[in-house]
């Protein structure tokens, strides 16, 4: 990620390296996500010739779990933190950038096997678990990959593909579904 990726003469500073992503196995529920946006250059600021870097970070601000009837599913808020940096559309070329953030909420779905005629929560409690015990790990996020392009002077569209991972309490792992 040092250099980021160059994708159609646009820097991408934030994306994963390959190296980055964790082994995936059942203790490790994750979940993947496609968040598409239109970014608007703010009015103070001269239109756009052509898009020179985007430096783009995903941030969770919280998580929290919930039931489901299925088992439990981790719920994660964050933004996406974002730095577009262009030649603006001038005579003399300047070299401008504009911030954004954007919000986003996902979630890990972590299904388990319940015994007939139990909730998860009381299943939970035959393990001597609460709903707040079902994590060992915390919620981590990478960006898979950016897709961005200029729509007009003034428009940019993206496709950030985020990827978040977790990994369940031991004594969960055997009934995981």
């Amino acid at each position: 990620m040092a250099d980021g990726v160059l994708r159609d003469f646009v820097q991408i500073i934030g994306i994963a390296d390959p190296n980055e992503f964790p082994v995936i196995d059942a203790d490790n529920p994750n979940m993947q996500m496609a968040i598409q946006e239109r970014l608007t250059i703010p009015t103070q600021k001269p239109d756009v010739e052509q898009i020179n870097t985007l430096l783009i970070e995903a941030v969770i601000t919280g998580t929290r779990n919930i039931f489901t009837p299925t088992g439990v599913k981790v719920v994660i808020d964050g933004f996406l933190r974002q730095k577009v940096i262009y030649t603006a559309d001038v005579p003399e070329q300047s070299v401008h950038s504009a911030h954004f953030e954007h919000p986003f909420c996902a979630f890990i779905n972590i299904p388990l096997v319940i015994p007939t005629g139990e909730t998860v929560e009381s299943f939970l409690a035959s393990l001597g678990l609460s709903i707040n015990d079902i994590l060992a790990g915390p919620v981590n996020i990478l960006i898979e990959d950016v897709e961005i392009s200029l729509l007009d002077p003034r428009t940019v569209s993206k496709c950030v593909i985020i990827f978040a991972y977790t990994t369940v309490n031991p004594l969960l792992v055997d009934s995981l579904a």
